[in-house]
């Protein structure tokens, strides 16, 4: 008899989870309207910095400097970081509360398109190979330390993730398209077993971002996809990443719901001094 994975076994054994339609709707529309306001504001203020260059993401949409006009799409944010629609599969996988960490948006590129390099998010975080295994192998024995939650906003199949990967060390085929000869193949096709993840919109992916995995950064095919990433509350990150103090700003969350304030509050109170001593 045929035996269906609950969401905790299946991120664990295989790395990710496919959501269907988490949000849809009036609260998808609001969704992306709050994400393509930040936007806007976001690509003016670039291409006035760095004219005719590309970019296929932005970070920490919850700033204040985006939401002096309106606090409506602010809320819409807040509000979907916090939501049980989120949190309920986070925390299953986490097997325990969650806090918060950050935000990023992911767009097609506007004048060129390029495959994604292959990675692992840990091989930023270590020096040496062996370094790298030993934080795989101890977070495949302790659980993840950080969740990637993508919403899709449009229907979008533009992430590739290798099932299986996440509590383990490359084979060698994998090494020489991941990390050999300095990198030079890291966005060849060919890596042996990649899944690519096709997305409605009001989908979602959790993975877990030690696994094998890369984008694809497309000119022609729309890419609007919210992530939210999650840490568990009892792991958190001093990072640029969580660096958000304009979350002490008087005022900040007037207007959000009991509920919402009461999740992100706990994100405030680990991250408070942090940011104050970075001040």
């Amino acid at each position: 008899m045929h035996q269906i994975k609950s969401i905790y076994q299946q991120f664990r054994e295989e790395g990710y989870v496919i959501l269907p339609q988490v949000f849809h709707g009036k609260q998808l529309d609001q969704l992306r309207q709050a994400c393509d306001h930040v936007l806007g504001q976001f690509t003016a203020e670039h291409d006035a910095q760095h004219p005719g260059q590309d970019f296929n993401r932005m970070s920490h949409l919850t700033d204040s400097r985006w939401h002096h006009d309106s606090r409506e799409h602010l809320h819409t944010l807040l509000e979907t970081i916090a939501d049980p629609r989120c949190l309920g599969y986070v925390e299953q996988i986490f097997d325990g509360p969650s806090l918060f960490y950050s935000t990023q948006y992911f767009v097609n590129p506007r004048f060129s398109s390029k495959e994604g390099n292959w990675h692992r998010d840990v091989q930023f975080l270590t020096k040496t190979d062996e370094e790298e295994k030993e934080r795989i192998a101890s977070q495949a024995r302790e659980g993840a330390r950080g969740i990637q939650f993508q919403l899709a906003l449009v229907d979008n199949a533009d992430v590739e993730y290798v099932p299986y990967s996440a509590n383990r060390y490359d084979s060698p085929e994998e090494y020489f398209i991941r990390k050999a000869d300095n990198g030079i193949h890291n966005r060849d096709e060919g890596m042996p077993n990649a899944l690519r993840v096709e997305l409605k919109a009001g989908d979602a992916v959790i993975f877990n971002p030690n696994g094998l995995h890369r984008g694809r950064y497309s000119q022609k095919n729309p890419r609007r996809t919210l992530m939210i990433t999650y840490s568990p509350q009892t792991f958190p990150q001093y990072t640029n990443w969580s660096f958000q103090p304009w979350f002490l700003e008087k005022g900040y969350m007037n207007g959000v719901s009991p509920r919402a304030q009461s999740y992100l509050q706990e994100f405030i109170h680990t991250y408070r001094d942090y940011w104050n001593s970075k001040r």
